[in-house]
């Protein structure tokens, strides 16, 4: 297990952000084949063998201008639990599309997400200068939702039966945060 040095900016949160890594393959190689995971999440859920979970998190971990991944990990015992990204990185508008997930299943519920996501807001705000994030939640999704919320992220829009999951067609919401609606200077 990777043993990173915490960083003391977030000592008072439950985790801590590290960039991915190729000892990560064996976790991220499990969430990728978790059906249950995927009934949350807006993709849809495709077996992935080893060899592809490998080559996907090379391409994650070198690096891009474009996109940051990192690994979610509890600050008590260093335990990856789930990753988030910024994709799609805009320098010139100053924006990014946010992704979230928590991966082991006895994990989830505990704040852990929440914590991350203030973390990636705080870095992508003060780090890297970008003033809006977005992401696409599904609507079904209450409890995701509702993290998002409370970190200031408003639902900006609604994709009708955008997303065939479980044999049915499920609305996709566009969620947006900017650092103008929180009170931050651009």
């Amino acid at each position: 297990m990777l043993m990173p040095t915490r960083p003391e900016t977030a000592a008072a949160e439950p985790v801590f952000l590290r960039s991915m890594e190729l000892a990560d393959l064996d976790r991220s190689h499990r969430w990728h084949n978790d059906p249950e995971l995927y009934r949350t999440l807006v993709g849809g859920f495709r077996f992935v063998s080893r060899v592809a979970e490998e080559e996907w998190l090379r391409r994650r971990i070198a690096y891009s201008t474009a996109e940051i991944n990192l690994a979610v990990c509890r600050a008590g015992d260093c335990e990856h639990v789930g990753n988030v990204y910024l994709r799609d990185i805009d320098w010139v508008s100053r924006n990014a599309g946010l992704h979230l997930l928590i991966g082991e299943p006895a994990q989830r519920g505990k704040g852990y997400g929440q914590s991350a996501l203030r973390q990636i807001m705080r870095h992508a705000q003060a780090d890297l200068g970008l003033a809006r994030l977005y992401l696409y939640v599904l609507e079904e999704n209450a409890p995701a939702r509702r993290i998002y919320e409370k970190c200031g992220f408003v639902v900006e829009g609604k994709l009708r039966r955008h997303v065939f999951k479980e044999g049915r067609f499920q609305d996709l919401l566009l969620m947006g945060w900017c650092v103008a609606d929180s009170g931050e200077k651009a």
